[in-house]
Order: C-alpha cells, then structure tokens, then sequence
C-alpha cells in the first residue's frame, strides 16, 4: 500500500501547475472565493460562475494563503484530495470485500487516467470520490461492529459529501435503493437491528448537512439552478426529442468504461474510456462477477447499485458522458477490475501448475500496463497538445504571466517573484481583463495596474517603464496615441487561444513595452530618411534563424517602410523574411525622433545554414512602389541599397 501511494504521488505531483497547461477559469473562480475568504467571507455557497459548493474553496484558500496566487497553489488543493481518495479506496474496499480486493482497489485507482487527470486540475469535483470512500468505510465498519462511533463518522462524512459537488445530490437514491435491497433480501432479526443503528447516521447526517439545506430553503434558484440548464429535459438540450436523446446518452454512458469516454479536453483525453482494453476486460469480469451474485452478496449488491445509479448525472444531461458530472461512479468503479483481478487469481491458484511467484506478478503486469497506457496517453501527446492549451485557457495564463513579470511581482509563468514595481506601469485593455478571469486571481489590485476603458481616452506614456496590452481584434492603434517618446520600444504577440465554439485560433493579447533609451550605440549602417540600423544578432532556431533588429529614428519618416531580409546562398536568395517593422504594429510613420524600435524576423529554412556559402542582406523598401531605401556612409552619400551580416561574424546561438 505504501508502494501505491508513493506510485500515486509520483503520477499526481510533478508538474503540478503545469501539465494541463494553463488555467480555466472554473478554477480561477475557485481562487477568486478563496480570496473572500482570506478576506474574511466565510460565506456557506459560493453564487459566481453558476453557484458553487464550499469545501473544495475554502481547501484552495488554504493553499493560496500559504503559497500565494499560482497555478500550483490552486491546484495543489486537488492534489492532496486524490490522494487521499486512493487510501480511502483501498480502506473502503477492504471493509467491504478483503484486504487484497482493497489493495488491487487502490491501485487501479492510482493510475486510472481519470482520477489521475481529476487530482491534477482545480475543480471540486475532486472531493466526492473521497467522502463516498470515507463514508462507505465507516458505514461497512458500522454495519459489521455495530459501533456507534462509525456510524456516527459517517453520517459526518456523507453530510460533508454535499459540501463537495452537484452530483452527491443523486447519492440518496443509491442508498434508498440499497436499503429497498436489504429489505427485500435480508428481512431478518439481525438486519433489523443493524438497521435500527442507522439512526446515529441519520442523525449525524441531517446535522452536518442543515446549514446548506436551510440555505438552499433560502435560496433554491442560486443552488438548484445549475441542474435545469443542462437537464435534457430542458429543449434547449434535447431539441425537441427527449427519448431520442436519453437512448442516446444511456448508450454513451454505457460505453465510457471501456468503449468511448468524454471527449471534452478539459475532463480526459478526448474520447479516451475509462479503462485501458485489459482493465477495462477485468472491469467487464467485476461486473459479470458482482451481478452473479448481486442476491446473495451485500457488497456486491452496493457495488452494482450505486453505480447504476452514479451514471445518472451524466446520463440525464448535455454531453454524456461527462466525467465530471459523472465523479460520483469513483471510487467504487476501480472496485470491479479489482474484483475481477482477484477472481482470476483464485482461480489460478487451484491450477498446481502455477507457481506462487507467477501468481504474484499476474496482477503487476497488468496494473503496468495500465500504468504504462496512463502515462502515454496523459503525459506524452496530450499535455504537449495545442487543444489542450486552449481548453484550459493557456493563452490567460501566458498574459497573467507577462503582467507580473515585467512588475516582478506574483506568478510570471515559473516562478513567485517579490520585487518592487517600483515606478513600472502595467495598462491592459478591458476587453482582455473582462474576457479572461484568471487575470483577476493572478494578478493582485496595484497601483501599478491600470484598466483602459473602452469608452474613454487612454492616458499618455512618458518615457516607460510600461506595458500596454491591448485585445489585437478591436481598436488597439490607439495605443500609438498613448507613447510620448523618445522611448525603446519592443512589441510581443501572445499566444494563441480557442474557445470551445470558436472556428479557428486567435491571438489573444498583443503587448507594447516602453522603456527609458539607455545608451545609443554606433550604429552598424545608416540610411536615407533618418533610420540606423544598431544591432541585428542572428538566432538559430528551429526550422530556420532569427535575425533581430534594433532600429534607432533620428528624424520623421515620412512613409511606413517595409524591412527585407533575404538569406543568400552563393549570391543566390533561397529564403525570406520580409515584413513592415514590429510586425506592423508600430509602422514607421510613427516613429518619433530618438525611439529605438525592436523588430524580429524569421527566416525559414529547408536545410542546415552554411556559415561559409551563406549572408544575409536586409534593408527598407517602401511597398507602394517597391524603391528601396538608400544607405548612406559618414559622408551622407548614398552607398548601396542593402546591409550584409555574415554567418561567421554575427551572434549565433541555438
């Protein structure tokens, strides 16, 4: 048991914060109420982003008051819950079955994706699976002891349940039909005394759940409203056809254990079932196992009902399946693959052919190969995947990010970093701070930070240090307005993003940084019209290099100019890289006298660079008629229409 939660860990712990990339803003949410919290909110139920239950929020303020605002932080507060919920898995199912039952429980468990990826992410639905393994321990414990003080733990531990997530509230119609099966099979003096106990349950329970219950009484539209928006009895959801699209949801809830899962990226890896094909055939062994003697066997009878009913949730609403909404069939569905493991080494073991060394490794290699089927499909090609980025809204983060490290203040992407602003302003656009709600949990309220309205004047910058995001698909030119040079200037595109209906990605910020000139070194050429070119170092980079330029203004430009900058080989251009100056965001025209002006350019390349064949040129064109722009000498006379970097004298590096 000690190995498997050690397994677990390492599956749960490294790259906490970073694989799934980025933040979602259900989990910015979550941080936002944990901030109320620190503030001294305690409230009960949480009303933003739909309404929310408390617990998994007030283990997130935890968290951010130690740690503060990160990605890490928030999410370590799932971390701790899915572990748990392995030992308490293992616990449960010993109690219920036997100790290698809980063993083998506990351990598919560990490395079944789902849970995997649900002890990763800041949702709360992560709490569930844990008290309905805490509560049904204590219960079996109950049942079996007669002991008081299990019974009265887990009506606590069930009470709390409905502090967790929306999908406990289907949890009673398990246990009323498990109770209906104990009636109708067990009718006997000692089941009724055993049932006679369940009054400290029922008593410990209603305690621990009135506050919320008299808050729903006070307001059900805030806590009950969630379920009528994505019931398929709501037309907007089934359009029309309700049987139609209960069939259908019944048949793709049926098969997410081992045919097709959710395809939504934020919850799995899209389309992927439940349980790799050899768990998911000792699932499918559980199961035929439990059903064989559903009548005779209590457990199995629990098994088997608080399953069918635990797929309601996601059964009886839009996207089925839906293994959030569906939370609620965890713990008890790594129970039937071990379940199944365990008859087969029964019946192994009556077999005098096999030795008991064999007996012992039949259940590793089939838990490695889940092991092994987990971390491929998670860690490999979905965390590196584009989709997954933008589900989780990789793009917030990255300008979450870019704010606080040009402040040097909070979570920049890798790292805390507690510097002083100083005199460095941050201004982002309001479109961007009320698209993205993880900028509202990342980035903490300062003075340094200032909202640009949309429906008044922008202030001026004088001199920098600054940072200006704007949103780069409305009225971001008014940007230029806002820089009262002389300044260095530098302009960053952000990442791309895609929401869940958007056709195709999309930039999502665009940056302008302005800082204070330093010393203007010797330029390296100059040219007619009063541009000079100071730097141009050379990157090697993937697919080609990187050359970028440092330009310097020294009188108005009268036009916007386009840069060119070929890559010749043996005299011949074989590639380019031409584009107006800052990816023509700060066109020439706005150049003012003194402004240095950073501006890269990528040239892509087939094959290898050839230091000793291979130059580049690069210059300024006008595009309207194609005249390039003269280079001047000491003198001011015009010498030659281009400036050449050589390969073996300019800065390179991978």
């Amino acid at each position: 048991m000690v190995l498997t939660l050690l397994l677990a860990t390492a599956l749960r712990l490294p790259a906490l914060g970073r694989v799934p990339p980025g933040l979602y803003h259900d989990e910015a949410y979550n941080g936002l109420d944990a901030l109320k919290i620190l503030d001294g909110d305690l409230s009960l139920y949480f009303a933003a982003n739909n309404g929310r239950e408390p617990l998994f929020i007030y283990l997130v303020a935890l968290w951010i008051g130690l740690l503060g605002r990160s990605p890490f932080a928030l999410r370590l507060a799932a971390f701790a819950p899915g572990l748990l919920t392995v030992a308490a898995t293992y616990a449960a199912a010993r109690a219920l079955f036997t100790r290698r039952v809980g063993l083998l429980s506990a351990a598919v468990l560990s490395v079944t994706l789902w849970h995997l990826h649900l002890s990763r992410v800041g949702f709360r639905a992560v709490l569930l699976p844990l008290f309905i393994a805490l509560t049904l321990w204590q219960g079996a414990l109950g049942w079996r002891t007669g002991r008081r003080r299990h019974w009265l733990a887990a009506g606590v531990l069930y009470g709390l349940s409905f502090y967790t997530y929306i999908a406990a509230r289907f949890t009673p119609v398990a246990l009323a039909l498990f109770g209906l099966y104990l009636f109708l099979t067990r009718a006997d003096a000692r089941t009724r005394q055993r049932l006679a106990s369940l009054g400290w349950f029922g008593l410990a329970f209603l305690v621990t759940l009135a506050p919320l219950a008299c808050f729903t009484l006070v307001h059900p539209d805030l806590v009950l409203g969630r379920s009528d928006q994505v019931s398929i009895w709501n037309a907007e959801i089934n359009g029309g056809d309700f049987w139609g699209t209960l069939a259908r949801h019944t048949v793709r809830t049926l098969g997410m254990f081992f045919v097709k899962g959710d395809r939504i990226w934020r919850h799995n890896v899209p389309w992927r079932p439940i349980f790799d094909p050899l768990l998911g055939a000792f699932f499918l062994l559980g199961l035929l196992w439990a059903l064989r003697r559903f009548r005779r066997d209590a457990a199995m009878a629990l098994l088997v009902i608080w399953t069918a009913t635990m797929m309601l949730p996601t059964l009886l609403a839009e996207d089925a399946p839906h293994f959030l909404r569906g939370v609620g069939l965890l713990p008890l569905t790594a129970v039937f693959p071990a379940l199944g493991i365990d008859g087969l080494l029964r019946i192994v073991r009556r077999s005098s052919r096999i030795k008991p060394v064999a007996l012992h490794l039949l259940p590793l290699v089939i838990l490695l190969i889940g092991l092994c089927s987990s971390v491929t499909a998670y860690f490999g090609a979905y965390a590196r995947a584009e989709m997954t980025a933008y589900w989780f809204e990789d793009g917030a983060e990255a300008l979450a990010g870019d704010i606080n490290g040009f402040l040097g203040v909070g979570w920049d992407g890798e790292q805390m970093l507690h510097e002083v602003p100083g005199d460095k302003r941050v201004y982002v656009e309001a479109a961007l701070w009320d698209t993205w709600t993880a900028l509202s949990f990342l980035v903490a309220e300062s003075p340094a930070v200032q909202i640009l309205p949309s429906d008044q004047d922008w202030p001026t910058v004088e001199g920098g240090p600054a940072a200006i995001f704007v949103w780069p698909y409305g009225n971001w030119k008014r940007v230029w307005a806002m820089l009262n040079g002389p300044a260095e200037i530098s302009v960053k595109e952000g990442p791309l993003s895609q929401g869940d209906r958007d056709p195709e990605p999309y930039t999502t910020y665009r940056v302008f940084y302005i800082r204070p000139i330093g010393v203007v070194p010797t330029p390296l050429a100059r040219f007619q019209g009063g541009v000079e070119l100071l730097e141009a170092p050379i990157r090697l980079v993937n697919g080609g290099v990187r050359v970028e330029l440092r330009w310097h203004a020294t009188a108005p430009l009268p036009a916007d100019y386009t840069v060119f900058v070929h890559y010749m080989r043996d005299g011949q251009r074989i590639a380019q890289g031409d584009a107006p100056p800052a990816g023509g965001h700060y066109p020439t025209s706005r150049w003012q006298v003194g402004d240095v002006i950073h501006d890269e350019h990528l040239v892509p390349l087939l094959d290898a660079p050839d230091p000793a064949r291979d130059q580049i040129i690069l210059g300024l064109y006008r595009p309207e008629d194609d005249q390039r722009i003269a280079l001047v000498d000491q003198e001011g006379h015009p010498d030659g229409t281009f400036f050449t970097l050589s390969l073996n004298t300019a800065e390179a590096a991978r």
